[in-house]
């Protein structure tokens, strides 16, 4: 098996931007699209060559935080998912079509009077925290993705406004960058265009431009839309040839593994309860290939599918994640669609193709009974295998809405129990138990936190509350809080998301 660790980055990126599309319920080139387009404006507007990809990754990778609170979304509507491509749509600084976002994915009266209730406690925090939190997770995701400071200040810019009404800092005019400002009309125009055409496209610039967005650029914009055309196909191959030279000539260094590290940590900030998950099963399955002998190029393979195993599932509502019960069968059928996605995702990006079949058999098992193509024993490789068995054993131990988390003997007692009856390898079940309890060495700022600092770090990143972690470690809200201040200073984050990356980066979870 050959892995391409040379393939260009951005050909990885635009190929796993899908899983952000489907993450914000928006057309799977919806990002490709305004990435093509942010770039097209940037050199119409005289941004220079540097500019305009940081303008063009930025549009690429605009929704890169949206998870980081789906799971307090999943508190006020019935699918997260579909309330962000509402929101998306929607004229927020409005209170009308904002509550109608808000309220447009509930059934019946009493749904909707619940919802509005919901949202009208949780308003204010909602949208400071949200935006808090989804550009926090943002620019510490793209940091892992080494793009430089000009993309990490776009995207810490997503929610900010022309105006400066934005959030969560209340930059506007010239204090915003080029490239995040490009990369805003880029993405209202795309959106629209999406929705109804060139001409609403232009309604809405001309509504915004002054107000949410540049001006300048969203003239600019109206008048670079004709050449969209009427396929978003034969737009992208039009300005393909100049994006490719473009990002060819600014020699992004992440690596496939960056990439795959960055895109699973996405995923994970879904749920707090599975937060480092997959670094956890990454750690267990290359631990194990390499005591089973695995060579180099299939622990490769193996790292990078346990990385990405889960992106599915983003395209999937949290609420569902969330059910604390076993799932009802519609129920159970969506939550095993998220290997589907996974796989689409994975076998569309080159570098990542070789790996798509390793990773979308996760939940396969070797008596026939997995999925999601309930494959048998003779088509299940070893690294298929191996990462069967350290998804199940990660998960076995993180707390879970229906269950608790397992101890390092309960679990395995659990996988030698699915190995006896035919599920899972046995020779494989004994590698990962050895290769269980290892913990990877603290790196960079991590090692400034006092154990107690860490004990509180691992329950913030987990999602549990001031007053829940002040119970747990018998301590007072006030410890915890001045804990978690310096927690904040001492890894330079601002953010819960931030903390949970950075507990994950080192496998604190």
């Amino acid at each position: 098996m050959v892995i391409r660790s040379s393939a260009p980055p951005y050909q990885c990126l635009a190929a796993l931007s899908v899983i952000l599309d489907q993450a914000n319920g928006l057309a799977e080139d919806k990002s490709l699209l305004t990435s093509a387009f942010a770039h097209e404006l940037a050199l119409a507007s005289g941004l220079g060559p540097k500019a305009a990809v940081a303008a063009l990754l930025a549009a690429l990778l605009r929704h890169l935080g949206c998870t980081a609170f789906a799971s307090a979304e999943a508190e006020i509507t019935p699918d997260d998912i579909a309330l962000r491509s509402r929101l998306i749509h929607a004229d927020t600084s409005r209170l009308g079509p904002l509550l109608g976002a808000v309220t447009g994915g509930s059934a019946g009266v009493a749904q909707r009077g619940k919802t509005l209730l919901h949202f009208a406690i949780k308003a204010p925090m909602l949208r400071a925290a949200w935006t808090q939190e989804a550009c926090g997770a943002a620019r510490l995701l793209s940091i892992g993705l080494r793009l430089g400071p000009e993309v990490t200040t776009a995207l810490d810019e997503v929610f900010e406004r022309w105006d400066g009404r934005g959030s969560p800092r209340g930059r506007g005019g010239d204090e915003l960058s080029a490239p995040g400002r490009v990369a805003q009309v880029a993405h209202v125009a795309i959106v629209f265009w999406l929705a109804g055409g060139a001409e609403l496209a232009r309604e809405i610039l001309r509504e915004r431009a002054g107000g949410a967005l540049d001006p300048a650029l969203c003239q600019r914009a109206t008048e670079l839309l004709g050449g969209l055309g009427a396929s978003s196909g034969d737009y992208l191959a039009k300005q393909g040839p100049a994006v490719d030279a473009a990002v060819e000539e600014a020699a992004l260094s992440a690596s496939p593994l960056d990439i795959a590290m960055a895109f699973g940590d996405f995923a994970d900030l879904q749920l707090p309860a599975a937060r480092g998950h997959s670094r956890r099963v990454a750690a267990l399955a290359t631990a194990a290939g390499a005591a089973l002998g695995l060579p180099p190029s299939e622990l490769e393979a193996l790292s990078l599918a346990a990385h990405l195993h889960d992106i599915g599932q983003v395209a999937v509502p949290t609420p569902i994640w969330m059910t604390p019960r076993a799932f009802r069968p519609t129920e159970q059928e969506r939550a095993r669609s998220h290997v589907y996605f996974t796989e689409r995702a994975l076998a569309s990006a080159p570098p990542f193709s070789a790996v798509a079949p390793i990773a979308a058999a996760h939940h396969e098992r070797l008596d026939g009974q997995g999925y999601h193509r309930g494959l048998p024993q003779t088509s299940l490789g070893r690294a298929a295998r191996i990462l069967a068995v350290a998804d199940v054993a990660a998960a076995l131990g993180e707390d879970r809405p229906h269950r608790p988390a397992r101890g390092e003997a309960a679990v395995g007692v659990e996988l030698r129990a699915m190995a006896k009856a035919g599920a899972l390898d046995p020779e494989v079940v004994e590698a990962v138990l050895r290769a269980m309890g290892l913990r990877a060495e603290p790196i960079g700022p991590i090692k400034l936190l006092s154990p107690r600092e860490l004990e509180v770090l691992r329950r913030l990143a987990l999602g549990k509350t001031n007053k829940e972690i002040a119970r747990d470690l018998g301590i007072s809200d006030r410890t915890v809080q001045h804990h978690t201040i310096h927690i904040y200073q001492k890894l330079e984050v601002d953010t819960r998301a931030g903390a949970a990356l950075m507990a994950a980066r080192n496998g604190l979870l």
